[in-house]
């Protein structure tokens, strides 16, 4: 004869409650790993995504990175987990001209933007006495691209490396010199030294002229010095 006791009637109960308990902590598993692997359910279709990663590498340190305008870890080269779409990217510091971007996130991929560099909003110009750093600017600006992959070239509105325009502007520019790394470009158009990115992103002002005569500069000490030559004096600008 079969009991009919209390917990016989509760079996049934009980093996559902332990049943329900073990999926959901299955689901919860499997969630963590799904989100660890970098999938993402993408709200606005309705799929399953992977996502893609962005990676940043930057001068100087200790920097606020913003993405669509969400702060992000100050001390990580690496942005992860994001999902694919457009991105408003920007790296800011105090005393430092802010880095913009704008950028397609694709699946499973790596952006990488490893030349990075922050340059002075407040760029402070003294004379320049320093024989060695003369010499550094009167040396012919073509040096300068000894180890360039392409070729530098300029006209009156035209930046290119090699066969690839890097910007065109309406107003004249008077020379161009490329920057230590070889992924910036110094060029003065008008009154002012300014320095852009060779994709043609981040046109940045440097320091300000007397005038738009066509004058010589150089970059100096590891990419920190502006040497220019202005109104007949040699002058010096720190830049970073």
């Amino acid at each position: 004869m079969v009991r009919n006791d209390r917990r016989t009637r509760l079996l049934p109960k009980i093996l559902f409650w332990q049943s329900f308990t073990a999926l959901i902590i299955i689901l919860i598993s499997f969630c963590i790993i799904f989100y660890a692997e970098g999938y993402r359910f993408d709200f606005s279709t309705f799929k399953i995504t992977k996502t893609g990663v962005l990676y940043l590498e930057f001068q100087p340190r200790n920097v606020t990175i913003k993405v669509n305008d969400n702060t992000k870890n100050k001390s990580s080269n690496f942005v992860d987990n994001l999902t694919p779409g457009f991105y408003r990217v920007s790296i800011t510091k105090p005393g430092y001209v802010t880095w913009k971007l704008g950028l397609e996130v694709r699946s499973q991929s790596v952006n990488d933007f490893s030349d990075i560099i922050l340059f002075r909003s407040d760029i402070k110009v003294a004379n320049l006495t320093d024989t060695d750093k003369i010499n550094v600017l009167m040396e012919p600006t073509d040096v300068l691209a000894v180890n360039a992959p392409n070729q530098l070239l300029f006209n009156d509105h035209e930046i290119w490396i090699g066969d690839k325009l890097v910007t065109r502007f309406a107003e004249k520019i008077q020379g161009a010199i490329w920057y230590p790394d070889l992924e910036h470009i110094v060029y003065q158009q008008s009154k002012q030294i300014r320095v852009i990115e060779s994709s043609g992103q981040n046109d940045t002002l440097l320091t300000a002229l007397s005038s738009d005569i066509a004058t010589i500069f150089a970059i100096g000490s590891r990419g920190t010095e502006l040497y220019f030559e202005d109104g007949g004096q040699y002058r010096v600008a720190k830049i970073r």
